[in-house]
C-alpha cells in the first residue's frame, strides 16, 4: 500500500479548514442532498463528502455507510487532494498497487470502486474530495463524470456561502461589542463629566449668593451666563446618553393611539400655542403596533420642531397624518414654518447639527435621536422642505 503524499501548501490548506470551521459538528441538509444525488446519478453504494485533517479523513456528508472517519494513511481522498483540479478513477482497487493491500479494500467496507473530485477553495486549496464508491468494479459514464464535477462546484460554493456567513457573524458580534463599548463609555465620560459640573454649578450659585449681597451687574451676568452653559453641557451629556441607550433598548409593540399622543403634545404646548395662535390639525388618526414611548419620542421631536423653528411671518399650521400603505404606517408632520435649505436637508440627522442661521438654544440631537428611533422600529424617515414654504418629516413604521 503506497501512502499518500502530504501537499506542498499543507499548512494553508489545514489554514482554510480551520478558518472555515468545516470540521465542527453540525448538520448541512444541502450536502446531504449532493450526496445523494452523487450516489444516484453514479449508481454506487456510498457517496462522501470527506474532509481531511492533520490525522484523519472526516466524512462531512455520508450515504451508504455508518463510518464518521478513517486514519489518513489510508484514505482514497488524501491521493487525491494532491491534484486538485483532477478527478482521480481508481476503477478496480484489487488490481491497482497503490490501494489493493489497503485496509478499506481488503476489510469492511471492502472498497473497489473510488472516484473523487477534489473540493477547493477560490485559492486552488483542495480541502477534500466529492467521492463515489462500491464494492464491485465500475466505469463512470462521461455524463456521470461530469455530473460529479458539477456536484463538486455545488459543494465549493456551499463552502464559499460558508465564509460568507462566518465573516457577517464575526461582523455582527464586532458590532454588538462596540455597540456595548459605546454605552459603557458614554456612560462613563457622562458620570466623569457630571461630577465636575455640578461642583462647577455649586461654586457659581456660591458666588451669585455673595453678590447678592454686593451687587455688580458684570459679574452678575458672566456668572448667569457661566451657569447657564453648564445646564446646557449637562443637557448636551444626556442627549449622548439617551442616543447610545437606543442601541440596546428592545421595543415592546402594542395598539397605540397616534391621535392620543398628538393631543397630549398639544396639552404640554398649551401656552405657546395660544399665544402664537398655532394650529395643529389631524383627523382620525389610526391605532398603529409599534412602541409607544419611542413612538411618543418622534412626534413630539418633530412637532416641538415645528413650533421652535416657526416663520415671523404667519402663524404656525401643523397637520399630522397618517397613511396606509399596506405593508406600513407613513406618519407625516408638515408645517409651514422656515423650510430648510436644499444643500442642509442632508445633514439634519446629523448629530449636533443645527441650522446656523437660527438662535434657538437646542442641541442639535432630536432629530438624530428621532432617525435612530425609526431605524430600530425597522422603519425610514424622509424629509421634503422648501424655504419659505415650511417641512414635512415623514417615517413609515412596518406594520
Amino acid at each position: 500500500m503506497k501512502k499518500p503524499e502530504v501537499p506542498s501548501n499543507e499548512v494553508e490548506r489545514l489554514r482554510e479548514l480551520h478558518n472555515l470551521k468545516l470540521l465542527e459538528d453540525f448538520v448541512d441538509e444541502d450536502l446531504d442532498e449532493i450526496t445523494r444525488l452523487a450516489s444516484n446519478i453514479c449508481h454506487t453504494k456510498i457517496s462522501l463528502i470527506s474532509l481531511i485533517d492533520s490525522k484523519n479523513q472526516i466524512f462531512k456528508s455520508k450515504q451508504g455507510t455508518d463510518l464518521k472517519q478513517t486514519p489518513r494513511d489510508v484514505a482514497f481522498c488524501a491521493h487525491a487532494i494532491n491534484q486538485p483540479d483532477k478527478m482521480l478513477i481508481v476503477n478496480d482497487a484489487t488490481e491497482d498497487v497503490r490501494f489493493k493491500n489497503n485496509p478499506l479494500v481488503t476489510k469492511e467496507p471492502k472498497i473497489v470502486f473510488y472516484a473523487g473530485m477534489p473540493l477547493s477553495t477560490k485559492s486552488g486549496v483542495a480541502l477534500g474530495t466529492l467521492c463515489v464508491l462500491d464494492s464491485k468494479p465500475h466505469v463512470l459514464s462521461p455524463f456521470q463524470i461530469n455530473a460529479l464535477k458539477s456536484l463538486s462546484k455545488l459543494v465549493e460554493q456551499q463552502f464559499e456561502s460558508r465564509r460568507t456567513r462566518l465573516k457577517l457573524q464575526k461582523t455582527e458580534s464586532l458590532l454588538k461589542l462596540n455597540k456595548n463599548k459605546t454605552e459603557e463609555m458614554a456612560f462613563a465620560l457622562a458620570h466623569d463629566l457630571n461630577q465636575p459640573l455640578e461642583s462647577i454649578k455649586g461654586f457659581l450659585e456660591l458666588l451669585k449668593e455673595e453678590l447678592d449681597q454686593k451687587p455688580d451687574d458684570q459679574a452678575f451676568q458672566y456668572i448667569s451666563h457661566a451657569l447657564q452653559s453648564t445646564e446646557h453641557m449637562k443637557g448636551l451629556i444626556q442627549e449622548v446618553l439617551n442616543y447610545t441607550h437606543l442601541s440596546t433598548e428592545v421595543a415592546i409593540r402594542e395598539w397605540v393611539d397616534v391621535e392620543a399622543i398628538v393631543k397630549n403634545i398639544e396639552e404640554l404646548n398649551q401656552l405657546v400655542i395660544k399665544t402664537e395662535l398655532i394650529e395643529i390639525n389631524y383627523k382620525e388618526l389610526p391605532h398603529v403596533k409599534t412602541s409607544k414611548p419611542l413612538l411618543s419620542i418622534v412626534m413630539r421631536n418633530l412637532i416641538g420642531n415645528a413650533i421652535k423653528y416657526r416663520s415671523e411671518d404667519s402663524p404656525l399650521q401643523i397637520k399630522v397624518s397618517v397613511k396606509d400603505q399596506k405593508q406600513s404606517w407613513l406618519i407625516s408632520v408638515k408645517d409651514n414654518g422656515k423650510g430648510i435649505h436644499q444643500e442642509h436637508q442632508s445633514q439634519v440627522f446629523r448629530p449636533f447639527y443645527k441650522e446656523t442661521n437660527n438662535n434657538n438654544s437646542g442641541l442639535g440631537m432630536g432629530l438624530t435621536i428621532c432617525e435612530k428611533i425609526v431605524s430600530n422600529l425597522g422603519g425610514e424617515f424622509y424629509l421634503t422642505s422648501e424655504v419659505g414654504r415650511g417641512s414635512t418629516f415623514s417615517f413609515s413604521l412596518p406594520k
